[in-house]
Parts: C-alpha cells; structure tokens; sequence
C-alpha cells in the first residue's frame, strides 16, 4: 500500500474513533480512521451499551446528559440505527447509603437530569416483582435506555464515510511516528501514513502504543469482565425490565430483547482480573453464572426459574480513579490520547468525540473542557473523583 496522508490519523475502530472521526469529517478535515481488524471488534462490540446518566461528579454528568440528547435521538443527530432501547435506568441502594444518594440525586437535578428518587413503595409500584426488603431507596432515570455497540459503531463510521473520512479495515498500527518532537504519521501493516496529528483511541493497546513514541508513565490496566445471559422464566411477565444498578449487592442486570436478561459486576474488584488483550478468555465462567444468578434470583425473586445462556467477556482498560484519559501528551506535539475509560467509553462516545475534535483542531465546539482528563492529572494528584464509593459507576 503507498503512503498516505490525512489532517488526521484515528488509531482504533471503536466508538471512540468513529465518534472523533464523524466529527472531524463534519468540520471539514481529511480523516483517515486505521482499525487492526473489524469495527467494534474490541470493547465496544461487548459492551452492555447502558446510557445512563447516573453519575456522582458534575462534569460526568453534563457529559452524559449531553451524550444522551445524541443517543436517544441519534437517526435525526447523527444518522441510522443503533437499537435504542427506551428501558429506563433504576440504582438501589440500602439505608445506609440514602443520604449519598439523595445528594447525587439533587446534584443531577440542578444539571438538568430527568430523575426522581423512589422510596420502596415508589419501587414496588415500578417494579413490582422487585424485593426490596433490604433496599433504602433508588433512582429511577426513565429517559436512560440501552444500544446496541456494533450497531452504533457502524452507524457513526457510515455517516463520516457520507461526510469523506477514509475508515480502513483490517490494517494494524506498529507504532506511532515522530520526528524533532513532533508527530509524522504511523507505521501500518500496510505502510506509512502521514498526518500532522494522530489520535490513539486504541483501547485496551492505546497505552502500549503511545509509548512507541513517548517516555510516559501511562496508569492503565487491561481488565476482563464478563457478563451473564439469562432466558427469562415465562412467570416473569414482564416483557421487559429497566436497567438495574444494585449497589447493595454490587451488580447490574440489564433487558435485551428476546426476554432476555444480562448480568454483570459493579465491584470495583473487577480491576484486578488483569489480562493480556491479545490473549484472554471471551468466554464467561460457570462460577460467574452462578453467582450472577444467585444475586438476580435474591433481588428479583420469579427469576429462579431463568435459564443460563451464552455470555460472554470484554475488557475495561482501567485507570487509578476510573475516569479516561483524554488530551495531548506531554513531549510530542500532534499525539492526542483517548483511551482508559474504565467501562463508560460507550455511554460517552458522542462527546468524547467532540472533545477530541476540540483537540484536534483547536476550535472548542463542545461546551465541556476535556481538561480535567489529562494525563498529567496522576502525577499532579489531581484525579476525578466521584462522590460515591462505588468507583466502577464513575
């Protein structure tokens, strides 16, 4: 393959760099996207795809509230299908933690979040096959929903295909180039490609990668984490149920449909089942399915008659407080970095790629400073903290 140069080079194949290439495509520039193999073939085509807004800092929350415009009404913002599902998003806590709850609860109102806080009769006429003996109160988001991650992925990369950008499959980046402190290209299993600016949205790689070309101490783990599949018993009437983030038992399940119901952790303990992205297990533990089951059947008690069915296991790439890293690095010039994002890239992807637009070409368009984000954060001890000791919902 020849040479080949762009304004900008889009390291990565995910929601991420679909969503930075739809926006650079959409102001103008020639865009040039390089994915090792498929689209979404990596985190996000396993993602669970919850869009929620539930989160306990402020410019998480504007970020996700402005993420969620896009995602509920993405054929008319952006364009096509990406199996939205208007499912509502419920988080329980117990007694203990209802003062916090209440807290982030006012705190999201003030940012504009449709949520209401539900004490457990509020809970039981939601979700009456809910058991709340042990539940202090939830917040119910009813705008929240789930998408599909292939399908949105595939969606964004269409239309910065319609705007110009070059997606290109199947072509692995080696390394990252530069010369006299500045970025040159990327070196590819299919040549040389130049542009004055990369962005690394390589996920789980996208640390490994950057330290082709930079000394820095990047804080970024690869985790696995596996999400259980149950068939839902014909007992359960309901055809379909909201997300439900269970911090008392420290676990979600999620509706899908074909009155299917997924399950996965919300411990912050997940970060330790570190792994090799190239090599690790996509299939899910028995012993995870059990003890998937064993929660859901507690908090939802006519799912004892559910069925295991095929799941599966992605990665997070973690860092030390669960937010990304998103921003220039350090020593050289035209490297952009947005990867690290502990299992919420998706949800944020339509910002996300605004901010790295902003980046990119200087010209702020998105309303929220990516600052925050910046790599150099962990060296400053400036980290984003969250109001809420459950580190993995951010």
């Amino acid at each position: 393959m020849a040479q080949q140069t762009a304004d900008f080079i889009i390291i990565g194949g995910g929601i991420t760099g679909v969503s930075a290439a739809y926006q650079l495509a959409q102001r103008g520039h020639r865009v040039t996207l390089l994915e090792r193999n498929y689209l979404a073939a990596g985190g996000t085509g396993r993602t669970v795809g919850l869009i929620r807004t539930h989160y306990s800092n402020e410019i998480t929350v504007q970020m996700a509230l402005r993420a969620l415009h896009v995602w509920r009404d993405f054929d008319q913002v952006i364009g096509g299908d990406i199996g939205w599902m208007p499912a509502g998003a419920l988080f329980i806590v117990g007694p203990h933690d209802l003062e916090g709850l209440q807290a982030n609860i006012a705190m999201q109102r003030q940012a504009g979040v449709n949520v209401e806080f539900l004490d457990t009769q509020g809970l039981r006429a939601l979700a009456p096959y809910l058991n709340v003996e042990d539940v202090g109160g939830g917040a119910y988001e009813p705008d929240s929903g789930v998408a599909d991650g292939a399908m949105a992925t595939n969606a964004y990369a269409e239309r910065a295909k319609a705007l110009g950008a070059t997606i290109l499959q199947g072509v692995e980046v080696a390394s990252i180039c530069a010369e006299g402190g500045r970025v040159t290209g990327v070196q590819t299993t299919g040549g040389m490609f130049s542009a004055p600016v990369v962005i690394n949205a390589a996920g789980p790689w996208g640390a490994r990668l950057t330290q082709t070309v930079a000394e820095v101490d990047i804080p970024v783990e690869n985790s696995r984490h596996q999400v259980a599949v149950f068939q839902r018993p014909e007992n359960l009437a309901e055809p379909q149920h909201p997300f439900i983030g269970d911090f008392i038992q420290g676990f979600y399940i999620r509706p899908e449909t074909g009155l299917l119901t997924l399950a996965g952790s919300l411990e912050a303990s997940e970060a330790a089942n570190k792994v090799d992205p190239d090599h690790f297990s996509e299939s899910v533990d028995m012993d995870f399915n059990i003890d998937m089951a064993e929660r859901t059947e507690h908090r939802v008690p006519a799912m004892c008659d559910a069925q295991i069915r095929k799941g599966w296991a992605g990665l997070y790439d973690v860092t030390p407080d669960w937010h990304p890293i998103i921003g220039r690095i350090p020593g050289v010039d035209g490297l952009i970095c947005a990867f690290g994002f502990s299992g919420s890239g998706f949800k944020m992807a339509p910002v996300i790629g605004e901010m790295i637009a902003d980046l990119a070409t200087g010209d702020q368009q998105c309303p929220i400073d990516s600052h925050p984000f910046r790599l150099e954060r962990f060296a400053e001890g400036d980290l984003v903290v969250g109001r809420y000791a459950y580190s993995i919902i951010g």
